[in-house]
């Protein structure tokens, strides 16, 4: 039977039993990286938290596209972002759990775009650290997307993106926990660009929106990002990232409720009734919502701030131990758990990566910046590391890098 599946590509005449399933699919799955074995350094994703995996499987067929059915789980979707807003600086905002950051930045480059309807062609101002999902979001909404250059030390430059901002700027972004390295933009200073200007200001904390709260109880010294800022008027956070929720689950929050109203798409023929959404997909599942909610439940304030201060403590420990190592340095002091890594006189980083992939290590590349970089994520273990700065060691040696 293993033969005709190999030659087959289409479906079978005639299933095969649970237990050949479960065979093959454990030996074509050998090929996947595994979060616990630690060589995944380079995700900002992690193995979700394992009460959450349990509430999970009892809700699969929970379908949020059609909240009239499940009012039950739209209400503890609204308390997740009642929580998170508090959080993120506000009392009362409202918002929503999405497949991803990429889907929430979507959604809040098109209600940039929908709040100017006069703008013929709108522009919307990022630095170029944003991530990626902004330039498809620009692409599929027919946006200009405008990108501020960073400087030396990787933060962006303000001179510049207060050049950008024109008579045409529909939106602004800013990011609180950069991809590459894990910055924290001047959100501050953005908003001041845009003060008594109708122009719609998005944060993207997709990964720092389940670390920088909880940074500042730790006593770290972070500055304004949320909601605090108050020009700020929407933002993305991912629980499937430092929230260690089940993938996919992102988030999308809005200080402003009417701008659901003006922009809220509509379901005629749902069998749970009429809903206004911000959504791009349709059917959404509700297992991943009630999931989080018990995982926030389960580890409170305390849980989370004990997961990212043993994160933060083995960031220091990379860090130190990177700085040690000659020919190679920091990219940039780590703000969060992310730690960036480059060469001392600005050789490619590119052989250094090759020569760890060849060792099993995954870390992330960013080539235009000449780095690669770290994350320290839950499932990464101070042992893993200290293989890691081994390993990094020889192939800084190996290649003579000084």
């Amino acid at each position: 039977m293993k033969d005709i599946l190999k030659l087959s590509i289409g479906m079978l005449k005639q299933g095969l039993d649970k237990e050949e399933i479960l065979r093959l699919i454990n030996e074509k799955l050998e090929l996947d990286h595994d979060y616990n074995d630690g060589t995944i350094l380079g995700s900002m994703c992690t193995e979700p938290l394992e009460f959450g995996r349990e509430v999970y499987l009892k809700y699969l067929s929970k379908n949020l596209g059609d909240p009239g059915l499940f009012p039950g789980t739209a209400t503890l979707e609204k308390e997740i972002v009642s929580e998170l807003g508090q959080l993120f600086g506000e009392q009362n905002i409202i918002g929503t759990l999405t497949t991803g950051g990429s889907e929430a930045n979507l959604i809040a480059m098109r209600i940039a775009k929908k709040l100017h309807p006069n703008i013929e062609k709108p522009e919307v101002v990022a630095p170029e650290s944003a991530h990626i999902s902004f330039d498809k979001a620009a692409d599929l909404l027919d946006i200009k997307l405008r990108k501020a250059r960073l400087l030396n030390n990787y933060e962006v430059d303000l001179t510049h993106y207060k050049e950008l901002i024109n008579e045409n700027t529909c939106g602004v972004i800013g990011v609180a926990g950069t991809t590459s390295l894990g910055l924290i933009d001047p959100i501050e200073e953005i908003g001041n660009f845009i003060k008594e200007r109708n122009i719609f200001f998005h944060v993207d904390a997709a990964f720092g929106g389940f670390v920088l709260p909880f940074l500042k109880y730790l006593k770290y010294n972070i500055k304004l990002w949320d909601f605090s800022v108050k020009e700020v008027n929407s933002i993305t956070a991912d629980p499937h990232k430092m929230g260690l929720g089940l993938i996919p689950t992102g988030g999308f929050f809005v200080r402003n409720s009417q701008i659901l109203n003006k922009t809220g798409f509509e379901i005629p023929y749902l069998a749970g009734g009429n809903f206004k959404h911000f959504h791009i997909v349709g059917t959404r599942p509700g297992g991943t919502v009630i999931a989080f909610w018990a995982i926030m439940k389960y580890l409170g304030l305390d849980g989370f701030i004990d997961v990212v201060k043993r994160c933060m403590e083995n960031t220091h420990f990379l860090a130190r131990k990177v700085a040690e190592i000659n020919g190679i340095k920091l990219a940039a002091q780590p703000k969060m758990n992310v730690v960036g890594i480059t060469t001392e006189n600005g050789d490619s980083i590119c052989k250094i990566d090759e020569e760890l992939r060849k060792k099993k290590w995954m870390l992330g590349k960013f080539e235009d910046l000449n780095l690669i970089r770290v994350v320290v994520m839950p499932h990464v273990k101070k042992e893993h590391l200290a293989f890691f700065i081994e390993d990094l060691k020889k192939i800084s040696k190996k290649l003579q890098i000084s």
